[in-house]
């Protein structure tokens, strides 16, 4: 309440002020509308399609791929899979590479260099350096 003079403070009770105080933290520290966390589960599932869209659209405009752990796998496995496809020198290895994996499955590495020469497992970073 306000008088000519100023402000009068009344007294509030342990509780309305902790009810006040609460009420003021929250409007405080509330999402401001259209942020992130105020968005909703469909919101927020539009806003990552949005955002693997861009980042997409960055990687295949960039002149040169980042050099990220996963695109250096990648390239590994790009680099390994012409190996094997063309029965390069260190097809030997690629094969026993293969077959230390697959132990298991002792179809498996067959099958991947019958695939790899066939065209079928094609590199995924080579056709984006040329």
């Amino acid at each position: 309440m306000e008088t000519a003079v100023g402000r009068v403070q009344t007294q509030l009770s342990p509780d309305e002020a902790l009810t006040k105080l609460y009420a003021l933290l929250t409007a405080k520290n509330a999402p401001k509308p259209g942020s992130f966390t105020g968005l909703n589960e469909d919101q927020k599932r539009q806003y990552f399609r949005l955002s693997r869209r861009r980042s997409r659209a960055r990687m295949r405009a960039a002149s040169s791929v980042a050099a990220t752990a996963a695109n250096i796998n990648q390239a590994l496995a790009d680099a390994a899979l012409m190996i094997l496809a063309t029965d390069a020198p260190g097809a030997d290895q690629v094969r026993k590479v293969l077959q230390t994996i697959f132990e298991q499955r002792p179809g498996v590495p067959i099958s991947v260099e019958n695939k790899a020469k066939q065209g079928k497992l094609k590199p995924k970073l080579i056709a984006r350096s040329e």
